[in-house]
C-alpha cells in the first residue's frame, strides 16, 4: 500500500486575508494549480510552512477540505503539531474524516528544550491508536537539538504499526544516509522521503522514496525535472538544475533567522502572482533587503514576474 505514496509532495502555504482568516479563494487556486503539476504526486498540507504552529484546528480541517476537492487520484498528507497527544488524535480523526490519506506527526516546538526517548513515544502511541491512515514521523535538522530524533528513539517509534514513513529534515547529507539505511535495515517497506530542500540532488542520488518540500509549492516544475533528471541518471543536467534551485532554497532557508522560511515562501508566491499577499499568521515580517535577495533568488531561475 506504501508504494503509492511514493513521489514528489509539495509544501503548500496557506494564504491569508488582511484580517489573517483564511483567504478561501486564493487558498483553491494555491492547492489547484500545485496539485494539478505533471508529476507531482500530492501535496504535504498543514505543515510548517503552513504554519501549522498558528493555525486553529478548525482552520486546519478547512484546509484538508480545500486540498480534497482537487486531489483526484493524488495524495493529501497533513501535518499535525499540538502539544497534547489526546487532542492531536481528535484532530487527526477529524484530518483523516475530511479527507488526509495520511498524518505527519510533528514534534512540538517545546520539546526543543528537553524531552525524554519515552515522552516522545507516548506521544505519538496515543495519537497513533485513534487513527487507521498510515502516519509519517518528521525528523527535525541535526541542528535542532532534541527534536532531531536519536537512533534509539526511532527504533522504538517503529514499533507503532501505522508508522510507515518519516519526512527525513536531516539537512546533512551524512545523516540521512545513516537514517535511510538504518530504517531500510528494520523495514523494507518503509518509506524514507528526503526533505532537505538544500539537499536534494545528493540524496535522490544516493536513494530516496519521495520527498516533501515547500520550494516544490514555488516552482514544482523545476524540482520535478531536477528529481527525474536524477532518476534518468543525466546527472550532468540534474547538477545545473539543482545549482539554480540552490540560489533559492538557500536564500529561503539558509539565511537567519530559519523561522522566517515561510514568510520568505509567501513573499516569493507573491512576487509570481500565486498569491495575492504574503501576510502570516503571526507578526513575522521581512525587511526590504530580503526582498531584494528573494526576488535575485527567482530571477536566477529565470522566472518571470
Amino acid at each position: 500500500m506504501m508504494k503509492k505514496f511514493k513521489g514528489i509532495y509539495a509544501a503548500t502555504v496557506v494564504p491569508l486575508n488582511k484580517d489573517k482568516s483564511i483567504d478561501k479563494k486564493s487558498l483553491n487556486e494555491h492547492v489547484k494549480n500545485i496539485i494539478n503539476t505533471e508529476g507531482i504526486r500530492g501535496l504535504l498540507i498543514n505543515g510548517h510552512a503552513g504554519e501549522n504552529f498558528t493555525l486553529s484546528a478548525d482552520e486546519q480541517i478547512e484546509v484538508v477540505k480545500v486540498a480534497k476537492k482537487y486531489k483526484n487520484n493524488k495524495k493529501i498528507i497533513s501535518g499535525l503539531n499540538f502539544e497534547d497527544p489526546t487532542f492531536a488524535s481528535k484532530v487527526a480523526r477529524n484530518m483523516e474524516k475530511a479527507g488526509a490519506d495520511a498524518i505527519l506527526i510533528f514534534p512540538p516546538f517545546s520539546w526543543s528544550q528537553g524531552v525524554s526517548s519515552d515522552m516522545i513515544y507516548e506521544h505519538h502511541k496515543i495519537i497513533c491508536s485513534q487513527i487507521k491512515k498510515p502516519v509519517f514521523l518528521y525528523q527535525s535538522s541535526i541542528y535542532s537539538g532534541h527534536l532531531s530524533y536519536k537512533k534509539e528513539t526511532l527504533k522504538k517509534l517503529l514499533k507503532i504499526k501505522n508508522i510507515s514513513g518519516i519526512k527525513e529534515g536531516s539537512w546533512n547529507y551524512k545523516s540521512y544516509v545513516s537514517n535511510y539505511n538504518f530504517f531500510k535495515k528494520y523495514r523494507k517497506n518503509f518509506l524514507v522521503m528526503a526533505s532537505g530542500d538544500e539537499h536534494l540532488y545528493p540524496c535522490f542520488k544516493y536513494k530516496s522514496d519521495g520527498t516533501q518540500v515547500s520550494i516544490a509549492a514555488v516552482v514544482p516544475e523545476r524540482v520535478v525535472e531536477l528529481l527525474k533528471k536524477i532518476k534518468q541518471k543525466k546527472y550532468l543536467e540534474a547538477k545545473l538544475i539543482d545549482k539554480e534551485l540552490l540560489v533559492l532554497a538557500k536564500n529561503i532557508y539558509g539565511r537567519y533567522p530559519q523561522n522566517f522560511a515561510t514568510a520568505r515562501i509567501k513573499y516569493c508566491l507573491k512576487i509570481l502572482k500565486k498569491i495575492p499577499n504574503e501576510i502570516m499568521k503571526s507578526s513575522i515580517t521581512l525587511d526590504n533587503n530580503e526582498k531584494k535577495q528573494l526576488k535575485k533568488s527567482l530571477k536566477s531561475l529565470s522566472l518571470k514576474f
